[in-house]
């Protein structure tokens, strides 16, 4: 299926240039994110979790093409320059697109850009004939995107959801092969792109205690909202992280394409969606501290927390071939637990109700005997 002996074989770790690249993909997000923090209605989580997709999908396709760019040569770091460029014009526009102006142009000229970077970037690599197949359709999803200018504000949305549905399907009809990758990698970029988001989500909610005149809620607020992030950073690198490489490393190079899209893919949007979520849910958490909150906005921390526990289990099953049970039932239960507590009680309430949540996952799954083997990853 991969000719991997044709071209130097998928690298062994992250490079420094890749963490430069992480930070302009994170400011990304979080640029996704900031309407929902101003304004956290349906309209705006289903807007944000579109233009997540399509941000989170390419960011996605570059850790496949440094996966296999020998990074040391000049060429490859500049496309990799001129990638960053264009998600740094997607990080500004990103914010105003919805509205009047041209930022929705100018959205759409990012996104073209870092669509056509990466498929220039794969041309000679150990990709070359699988990007031959997904390329052109991820260039019709960027067009899509640089179409959506010129419609009329309140249609953009249905065009970007087109373009982000265009992008997901695109690995079930391509099937996902003719890539090399290598698992060391491969699992050592997508779990930085993990901290580098949980990282981003304390500095917002630091940013929000800080401007509290409230002690209590300034510095009770902050821990507890820190110490929830440090739970969701245990949750997937306690064990999950170290096990799914050598989940991925045992897959056959025929199938571990297609494994890792679904893993890294489709799960790994759940994830980082979940912890997006949850921490704009912090920040109105710590707003709403001492007093219960009958907005839209209560609901953002109990549904941020679900889907990242959610995530987690998904990404579990494609890589291992089996459910979690522990983190189903915890996302059940967090969903049902905090939703109340931030509704009738307060916001402190709701982000200590999260925290004790994760704590009893955490002591669970400590609890449960070490597996004596490693399951099988699914190869369908």
């Amino acid at each position: 299926m991969t000719d991997e002996t044709a071209v130097p074989g998928p690298a062994e770790s992250v490079r420094p240039l890749e963490l430069f690249f992480d930070l302009v993909f994170v400011f990304t997000i979080t640029q996704v994110a900031s309407p929902l923090t101003v304004a956290p209605t349906l309209l705006g989580v289903g807007r944000m979790a579109v233009l997540l997709m399509l941000v989170w999908w390419m960011y996605a396709g570059y850790a496949w093409l440094t996966n296999a760019l020998d990074l040391d040569r000049t060429g490859p770091r500049l496309l990799l320059l001129t990638a960053m460029a264009g998600f740094f014009l997607m990080s500004m526009a990103v914010p105003k697109a919805p509205g009047h102006g041209p930022w929705a142009l100018i959205l759409g000229a990012g996104y073209l850009l870092v669509v056509t970077v990466h498929l220039v970037g794969f041309i000679g690599t150990s990709g070359h004939r699988g990007i031959m197949r997904i390329g052109p359709l991820n260039l019709a999803s960027a067009l899509v995107v640089l179409a959506a200018a010129a419609a009329p504000p309140h249609a953009r949305l249905w065009l970007w959801t087109l373009a982000a549905a265009m992008e997901v399907m695109t690995p079930l009809v391509t099937r996902a092969s003719g890539f090399a990758v290598g698992a060391g990698h491969f699992v050592e970029r997508h779990g930085l792109a993990v901290i580098i988001v949980l990282g981003e989500s304390i500095t917002e909610v630091g940013a929000v205690t800080s401007r509290e005149n409230s002690v209590t809620t300034s510095i009770l607020g902050a821990l507890l909202a820190l110490v929830l992030s440090a739970e969701m950073w245990w949750l997937y690198f306690g064990r999950e992280e170290r096990e799914s490489e050598a989940r991925l490393d045992r897959v056959p190079a025929g199938h571990r394409s297609r494994v890792a899209v679904y893993s890294f893919g489709y799960a790994y949007y759940v994830i980082i969606f979940g912890i997006v979520v949850a921490a704009v849910g912090m920040q109105k958490a710590i707003d709403e501290f001492l007093r219960p909150s009958h907005h839209l906005a209560a609901l953002l921390l109990p549904l941020g927390t679900a889907l990242y526990l959610s995530g987690l289990a998904c990404f579990h099953r494609a890589l291992a071939g089996s459910w979690p049970l522990p983190r189903i039932l915890a996302a059940l239960a967090t969903a049902a637990l905090v939703t109340p507590a931030a509704l009738w009680n307060s916001g402190a309430a709701a982000l200590a109700t999260a925290v004790l949540a994760l704590l009893v996952l955490i002591a669970w799954e400590a609890a449960e005997p070490a597996q004596p083997k490693l399951e099988e990853a699914p190869h369908t």
